[in-house]
C-alpha cells in the first residue's frame, strides 16, 4: 500500500511538523503541501492524492467554500484539523462538518511540543481514510488489527494490548441492567441507530428522507467528540421534517423526534413512571467506546422488547452488533448497511457474518424500511 496525501496548512512550520509525522510512516510514501484552495485544487488534478488533510484553524474563511466544492468532485476523503477555540457555527464551517471523513482536535500549546501528541491519531485516521468506500466499496473490508488498534479514542496503552490481542473489555452489568422493564404502555415502537466512522453524511442522507408525520421516536449513537455533536444537531436540523435534539438525561421519550446521544456520553433508554426515558451517563467505554451503540441497542430491546427497530450503519470494530443480536432475540427488527454504501465496513460487516441482521440494505433504501416498520400502537 502507498498513499498520497494532500495537506493544506499555511503555517510553514506547521507543514513541516505534519510532513514529518505523515512521512514517518511505511505506508505513507508522499505528502503533498497546498498553502490555499487555489494551490489545493492544482496539486488534486496533478497528483490525485488519497486523503486531504486541511487545517480549518488557519484556512481563510473564502477558501472553505471552494474546498467543499472540490471535497464534492472529487469525492476525496477529508480530515478536518481543529483547534480548540474554533467557532463551527461559521455557515461554511457547518457545510463541511457533515462530509468530512473524520476530524482531530488540535492541541493548544506550543506547537513544537504539542502537535506531536496527535501523531498517532493523524496517521490511523489517515490509513482509514485511504481504505475508505470512495470508489471499491471491496477495499473497506480490509481493516487491519493494527489501524483499528490506533484509531480509538481515549483509551490506554493497556487496553490497547488488549485490543491487539483480540480480547475485548469487561461488559459492566450497570451498561446492560437485565431487570424487568414492563412499562405499563408504549405509544410507538422505537428506531434506534448507530454509526462510526463515516456516520454524519450517512445519517444526513438517511433523516432528510423521513417523512413529517413519521410516528416513532429515533435514537442516534454516532461516535463523535462534543466538540463537534451540538453542529452535528444544527446541520441534521437543516434537513429533517422532524425535530432533531441532543438528549437529555432524564426527559421523557416522545413520538417523531430525533435524539441524538451527547458527545462522550453514553445513552440509554430506561423506564420512569411507567414511560419510557432517556438516561445519560459517562461510565465507562464499551467496545472502547463512548457513546456506545451497544449501550443504546440493549437498551431499547430491554424496554421496547419486539417494538425495536436497530439499524447499524458505517463504521470501524463491533460496536453496536451485540446489541443488534439482542434486539432480533426479542423480536424485532435488524438492519445492517450494506458493502455497497458503506464507508467503511466494519460493524455492519461483522454484523451481517454474525447473521444478527435481518435486512442487509444501501443506506439509500434505509429510510424505506424505516418508514414501513415505524408505527403508533394502539
Amino acid at each position: 500500500m502507498s498513499i498520497k496525501i494532500l495537506l493544506l496548512e499555511r503555517s510553514a512550520y506547521q507543514r513541516i511538523l505534519f510532513s514529518n509525522m505523515l512521512s514517518s510512516h511505511k505506508s505513507i510514501n508522499t505528502v503533498i503541501v497546498a498553502r490555499n484552495a487555489k494551490d489545493a485544487f492544482e496539486r488534486i488534478i496533478r497528483d490525485k492524492p488519497d486523503v486531504w488533510i486541511i487545517d480549518i484553524g488557519l484556512t481563510e474563511l473564502n477558501d472553505l467554500k471552494i474546498i467543499q466544492t472540490l471535497i464534492k468532485k472529487f469525492s476525496i476523503p477529508t480530515i478536518f484539523l481543529i483547534p480548540t477555540h474554533l467557532k463551527t457555527e461559521e455557515p461554511p464551517l457547518k457545510a463541511l462538518i457533515s462530509i468530512a471523513f473524520d476530524f482531530i482536535i488540535k492541541p493548544s500549546g506550543i506547537w513544537k511540543d504539542e502537535i506531536p501528541k496527535i501523531k498517532d491519531e493523524l496517521i490511523s485516521k489517515t490509513l482509514l481514510a485511504s481504505k475508505s468506500n470512495r470508489e471499491k466499496p471491496a477495499d473497506a473490508v480490509k481493516i487491519s488489527n493494527e489501524i483499528l488498534a490506533e484509531h480509538i479514542h481515549n483509551i490506554s496503552s493497556k487496553e490497547k494490548e488488549k485490543l491487539e490481542g483480540g480480547e475485548q473489555l469487561r461488559h459492566e452489568e450497570f451498561f446492560f441492567d437485565r431487570s424487568p422493564a414492563n412499562l405499563k404502555s408504549l405509544e410507538t415502537n422505537v428506531i434506534v441507530m448507530g454509526a462510526s466512522v463515516g456516520g454524519p453524511r450517512t445519517i444526513k442522507a438517511i433523516i432528510e428522507k423521513i417523512p413529517e408525520d413519521f410516528p416513532s421516536p429515533i435514537l442516534i449513537v454516532q461516535h463523535m467528540n462534543h466538540f463537534f455533536m451540538r453542529q452535528f444537531a444544527v446541520n441534521l436540523r437543516d434537513r429533517s421534517a422532524l425535530k432533531i435534539k441532543i438528549g437529555k438525561n432524564g426527559e421523557f421519550i416522545e413520538p417523531g423526534i430525533i435524539y441524538l446521544a451527547q458527545g462522550d456520553k453514553h445513552m440509554q433508554i430506561i423506564g420512569k413512571a411507567g414511560k419510557p426515558c432517556i438516561r445519560i451517563f459517562d461510565g465507562e467505554p464499551v467496545n472502547f467506546c463512548r457513546p456506545s451503540v451497544d449501550v443504546l441497542f440493549y437498551s431499547a430491546a430491554r424496554v421496547y422488547k419486539d417494538k425495536t427497530i436497530g439499524i447499524l450503519l458505517t463504521g470501524m470494530g463491533n460496536d453496536g452488533v451485540a446489541g443488534l443480536k439482542s434486539i432480533k432475540q426479542m423480536g424485532g427488527k435488524t438492519i445492517s448497511e450494506s458493502v455497497e454504501t458503506a464507508v467503511l465496513y466494519g460493524m455492519p460487516k461483522v454484523a451481517a457474518e454474525s447473521g444478527v441482521s435481518d435486512f442487509i440494505v444501501p443506506n439509500y433504501l434505509i429510510s424505506n424500511y424505516m418508514v414501513k416498520f415505524a408505527k403508533k400502537l394502539t
